[in-house]
């Protein structure tokens, strides 16, 4: 082969290999973002759909719960479905079941609204849990943009469907389920780049395995998994990680507007975290990667304890410092914790059944943390009991963080 020939087909590769990289970029991010957009965009519009329906707040809270109640039920039997169906397809075939549970979620009736909450529920748990595992499956180069790509999506989705779903239902002069419709724009533009990309992927040539490793038949959160303090010390990082955000999402606006804090700032500030999370979720991939970057998983709880000792100490006098603190602090701890599941699989099979583990405690964390902050709260009539159990909460984060191997760059 002539000199002049091995330059052309290197040039060629690597071009071929950059326009993958690319579509695979566009396709996670639009992954990302339809995981988050459809159960994110029915808080703005829950007022409005007890008006219509004229169910109270129980009811409504279920179309918020359900999501997360499949997740647990769906996460440790996802591996098994991509195993029997392929993890791309099975990606794709998700995605389809949550652009139609959008779809049917917004037809009239209370039939179709709860089935659609379920059929998307069910897809939003599948992908979720199957997401790293596509990632580890990449090569081992583009691995860090992807996955910071993907926790970056994951940070962009709610302040996305916070800030603009109400605009979106003046503007285009719809109704609440008009609006929830028409995000399924964006879970169908996922679907199709997700096919786009899988096809891609076919083309090329099998990437390189995890650490030298061929995928293992793994069926979901199998023994040796369960078993392995590792992936505990994970899932108790990205439990923590889901416990502090969907705490402050709920209940930061109540504790602003009891320090007398307005409502729309309160809620204003509430919506920040999410955006100060974005550029720290995606950076956090890419700066474990450099040196002396082992303290950043134990500093990045602590940034959301200064937060809320910011927020013990002023009241409600520094809404917008503490709303940077925290989104900061949630953007780092979502990128390491997708980051380290990425790093710490051996093969994407294993990816998938860790992931299967680490997102049932997550969501069981998640779901943990409201309840148990809004109890105490309740109960002492005071934010400061509740504040410090969630202080509490960061600062063992951050200890787990520090003692934990899996954890740490390699």
């Amino acid at each position: 082969m002539s000199p002049q020939h091995g330059a052309g087909s290197s040039v060629a590769g690597s071009s071929a290999h950059g326009g993958s990289l690319l579509l695979g970029l566009a396709a996670t991010c639009l992954l990302a973002l339809s995981l988050r957009i459809p159960t994110t965009s029915l808080g703005p519009v829950l007022p409005r759909i007890g008006e219509v329906t004229g169910h109270g707040e129980t009811f409504l809270s279920l179309l918020t719960a359900i999501p997360l109640a499949l997740t647990l039920v769906a996460a440790p039997v996802s591996p098994r479905v991509a195993r029997r169906l392929g993890r791309d397809r099975a990606v794709g075939l998700a995605l389809a079941a949550v652009a139609v549970g959008v779809l049917v979620r917004s037809l009239p009736g209370d039939v179709p609204l709860v089935a659609g909450t379920v059929l998307l529920g069910l897809g939003i748990a599948v992908a979720t849990v199957l997401g790293p595992a596509t990632i580890s499956s990449a090569r081992r180069a583009d691995r860090p943009v992807l996955t910071a790509t993907y926790s970056m999506s994951l940070s962009v989705g709610p302040a996305l469907a916070l800030a603009l779903t109400v605009p979106l239902m003046h503007v285009a002069g719809l109704d609440w389920a008009g609006t929830l419709a028409l995000w399924s724009l964006c879970v169908i533009a996922a679907w199709a780049l997700w096919i786009a990309r899988t096809r891609d992927l076919h083309a090329a040539r099998v990437p390189e395995p995890i650490n030298g490793a061929h995928d293992t038949d793994a069926s979901g959160p199998t023994p040796a998994v369960i078993s392995d303090p590792g992936v505990w010390q994970l899932a108790l990082y990205m439990g923590l990680t889901s416990l502090t955000f969907y705490t402050t999402s709920t209940w930061l606006p109540t504790v602003l507007v009891l320090g007398g804090t307005g409502t729309a700032p309160a809620g204003a500030a509430a919506s920040l975290v999410s955006i100060a999370a974005i550029p720290f979720s995606f950076a956090a991939p890419i700066l474990l990667r450099r040196a002396g970057s082992r303290l950043l998983v134990l500093l990045a709880p602590l940034v959301a304890l200064a937060g809320i000792v910011l927020l013990v100490v002023t009241g409600s006098s520094a809404p917008i410092a503490i709303a940077v603190l925290l989104g900061i602090s949630q953007g780092l701890c979502l990128g390491i914790s997708y980051d380290r599941v990425v790093q710490y699989a051996r093969s994407p099979d294993h990816a998938a059944a860790v992931s299967a583990l680490t997102f049932t405690v997550g969501i069981a964390l998640a779901a943990l943390g409201p309840l148990l902050f809004g109890a105490a709260l309740e109960a002492t009539r005071s934010t400061l009991v509740p504040l410090c159990g969630l202080g509490a909460t960061v600062l063992l984060q951050g200890i787990i963080g520090l003692c934990s191997r899996a954890l740490r760059p390699s």
